[in-house]
């Protein structure tokens, strides 16, 4: 987590630094800076995580400006100020957390602890909703012709059918569409969909256009349209689970 030093003295900056240093092998200073009016400047470039703002009573008015401007970043702060500043109250209400001095270092490192990890929930949670969009099933899917590409809505596909290196798509109430694609690579583009099923090398249907399935020894599932389609042998069990679930 990359941290900024903001205010204070010297001294104060560097006991805050080695205290890191020895204690969070997570928190990283990648830079330190005394005057609040070039603080931001600084924020812009190094782009931390983490803010700690030593506040005075001299540095007060000063420090609350910079908190104003900083809201537009994704930054955690840690104030750290002398009791009864009137800054406080801002803090209080932007939920902003702050230490009085003199510093405790048990206090300090149960916000550091705290930030870290609230800010690493929130990393994992985005990381979540990433993978979700990126898995969610697609609506629609590409049918490369010689001239155009068709994009055919997935609930229109009934059926698609190998034909050694090309395709007949089947979609409802239109004719086939060939296309010079392996039924792998179709099976590939909708492995997420849990509509469109395998059921034999040549065959990957959609099962909401089954009608019926006759079960004889390699059963067969009748489509909407009237076509016959053959379960191979090998996935008949797992197809017959997997609609009865």
């Amino acid at each position: 987590m990359k941290c900024f030093l903001i205010g204070g003295y010297s001294d104060s900056q560097q006991n805050i630094e080695a205290y890191i240093q020895a204690n969070f092998f997570y928190i990283q200073i990648y830079g330190r800076i005394y005057s609040y009016s070039e603080a931001e400047k600084s924020i812009h470039k190094i782009q931390p995580e983490l803010l700690i703002l030593d506040v005075d009573e001299h540095a007060e008015n000063n420090a609350l400006d910079l908190l104003k401007k900083t809201r537009k970043y994704n930054i955690d702060v840690l104030v750290i100020l002398e009791e009864g500043l009137k800054i406080t109250t801002y803090l209080t209400k932007n939920n902003i957390s702050f230490i009085n001095k003199p510093l405790d270092p048990n206090e300090l490192r149960y916000h550091l602890s705290g930030i870290y990890v609230n800010r690493t929930k929130e990393k994992e949670l985005y990381q979540i909703l990433d993978r979700i969009r990126n898995t969610a099933p697609k609506k629609r899917i590409a049918i490369p012709q010689e001239k155009q590409i068709q994009m055919i809505p997935i609930s229109d596909i009934m059926y698609i059918e190998a034909d050694i290196n090309y395709c007949q798509v089947y979609i409802q109430d239109e004719k086939s569409i060939l296309v010079s694609k392996t039924l792998k690579s179709f099976e590939q583009q909708l492995f997420n969909n849990s509509e469109f099923y395998r059921i034999h090398q040549s065959y990957l249907i959609n099962l909401n256009y089954i009608s019926k399935i006759i079960k004889t020894k390699l059963p067969q599932v009748i489509m909407t349209n009237g076509d016959i389609l053959t379960v191979s042998r090998s996935k008949k069990t797992d197809f017959l689970n997997h609609l009865l679930k």
